[in-house]
């Protein structure tokens, strides 16, 4: 990466780390009602960069899919504040999934049925992939010292982001993996995402023992599988980007590329990030 790439990455870090403190600490209103807009917004702009990552690839997909992956978090948050009873948040994506099943009966003759099987699994892809994913942290939302939870997630998940970047970049050049999906992640690098979520959850357990109520090694387990997951994610969206060949999934952050190039080591943690402290609050 130039340097001059270096420095709009590093101004995006700088400009996005103080407005998730003002969305987490300054506006935590109705269930954090701003931050789970953006949820529903980034579900939308990030199921159509996914269509477009298939359309790049000639993949066909079923039109106009990324609005309606939106609901899936909009309705979770529905749930959340109480207008809703939990089953919508199971009816939805189930309906989502039977409104493309029945999509692929709207045939016109046998040259539409070539392309079906590719048509039905790519959209629900794109319904599925981030939306699904996000939901679930409209639902840390909805937990007990919720502000404090959402802070202890994004910093766990920032900072073995900007710690790989930084490690791998300065330092880990000679230990680079030469994985075909992300062939500069480097040994160095992935160590030192790991390490450091081990190292951002022991803090959170010494300065909140009440949200961690486990013992030292238990919480640096659960940091280590954080930062493994963390890495997971951003690896799966490469894999993406890699067989569209793109090397951004789309240009709206400066230094990053597109919605999901910054939210993609979210996806697989958000899930397991919220089933353990369901575990926990009861």
């Amino acid at each position: 990466m130039s340097g001059s790439s270096f420095l709009v990455r590093t101004a995006t870090v700088v400009v996005a780390l103080p407005l998730f403190f003002l969305l987490i600490f300054i506006l935590p209103h109705y269930n954090h009602l701003v931050l789970n807009i953006g949820a529903v917004l980034i579900s939308g702009v990030g199921a159509r960069e996914v269509e477009k990552l298939l359309v790049k690839r000639g993949i066909p997909t079923f039109a106009f899919l990324f609005p309606l992956a939106a609901l899936i978090p909009a309705i979770t948050y529905l749930e959340v504040i109480g207008v809703v009873s939990p089953r919508w948040s199971l009816a939805v994506p189930t309906g989502l999934v039977v409104l493309v099943l029945l999509r692929s009966l709207w045939v016109r003759g046998p040259q539409d049925l070539a392309p079906l099987l590719q048509r039905i699994s790519t959209s629900l892809l794109v319904l599925i992939y981030p939306a699904l994913f996000l939901s679930f942290i409209v639902r840390l939302s909805a937990l007990e010292n919720a502000s404090l939870v959402l802070f202890f997630f994004f910093s766990i998940n920032f900072a073995n982001d900007i710690m790989a970047y930084l490690v791998g970049m300065f330092v880990g050049r000679g230990t680079k993996l030469n994985y075909p999906i992300s062939p500069n992640k480097s040994a160095l690098g992935f160590a030192a995402g790991v390490l450091s979520s081990v190292g951002i959850a022991v803090l959170f357990k010494a300065l909140f023992p009440q949200l961690l109520p486990f013992r030292y090694p238990i919480t640096a387990l659960f940091g280590a599988a954080m930062g493994v997951f963390t890495i997971a994610g951003d690896l799966v969206e490469s894999a993406l980007k890699r067989s569209a060949e793109v090397k951004d999934s789309g240009e709206i952050i400066p230094g990053r590329g597109g919605i999901l190039d910054s939210i993609d080591s979210w996806l697989f943690t958000a899930p397991m990030f919220y089933f353990v402290f369901l575990l926990i609050s009861r």
